[in-house]
């Protein structure tokens, strides 16, 4: 982005795989996981956590886990929508209440999330997005003064749904044609217009979390999500603003954090 230029850019990318190679060089990223990556995060730091540690492979998970103080880590993560034998935490984010996760650090790897997260780490800075903390995010991409980067991660390789979904919100928020719209924002990607129109189709105005679930329950996560028979995650993750959270990724040591 040109410094001396007060406009901005909305792009979403849909994968973690389409990002254009330089794209997020002096950007901010928000990484969207919404079944359940993301959505367990910002849960997890609203019960106290003191960060989340995203790993890309279990061994490094466990690792990272053993070379923290004694009682202080818990394992958090999933393959395939299952949870990791041995770990403390499977994916849903009901599993975060404060009495487990508070004063904790939370080390975490999961099929989709965790790698969209670091696949993020050119981005000048990197939020995680929920719907359960869809406002918090917005506003700060809004008062960033740089370019805005939605990075889905996606389901096993493929689009997801959900993730465009919460993807159409943000970039409805921001360059949106109502009165929400931020005139600070004035170009979008493809990308971003057509997620901003998947959102609009299923709620002009003001969504209920039943308008959210109606949704995602269509697409291959949310069948996976139902057939493990964890359906209440999709009622946890389609709240939103539950909670009024900015959720930031650190450098040095990488870690996810709660943030003024």
């Amino acid at each position: 982005m040109n410094r001396n230029d007060p406009s901005r850019g909305v792009s979403v990318h849909l994968l973690p795989s389409l990002i254009p190679e330089g794209s997020l060089s002096g950007g901010i990223a928000v990484v969207v996981d919404v079944l359940r990556a993301t959505s367990l995060m910002v849960h997890a730091l609203a019960a106290g956590a003191n960060a989340i540690v995203p790993c890309l492979e279990i061994d490094e998970a466990k690792q990272k886990a053993r070379e923290l103080p004694p009682g202080s880590a818990l394992l958090a993560g999933e393959r395939q929508g299952v949870p990791i034998p041995g770990f403390d935490l499977g994916n849903s984010p009901r599993s975060c209440d404060r009495d487990r996760c508070a004063e904790k650090t939370i080390v975490m790897t999961t099929t989709n999330g965790t790698r969209a997260v670091l696949a993020s780490l050119k981005a000048e800075r990197v939020l995680i997005g929920a719907f359960v903390n869809f406002s918090a995010t917005t506003n700060a991409l809004i008062k960033a003064d740089r370019d805005v980067h939605i990075i889905c991660s996606g389901t096993d390789g493929f689009i997801s749904l959900e993730d465009s979904l919460l993807a159409g919100a943000i970039a409805a928020r921001l360059i949106g044609g109502d009165e929400s719209r931020s005139s600070r924002f004035d170009h979008a990607n493809d990308s971003a217009l057509i997620v901003d129109r998947l959102f609009r189709s299923i709620a002009v105005e003001n969504p209920s979390p039943e308008d959210i679930r109606r949704t995602i329950v269509l697409g291959r996560g949310g069948r996976r999500v139902t057939a493990l028979g964890l359906a209440e995650d999709i009622d946890d993750v389609a709240r939103f603003d539950r909670f009024d959270l900015v959720c930031e990724l650190k450098r040095d040591p990488l870690r996810i954090v709660s943030v003024p």
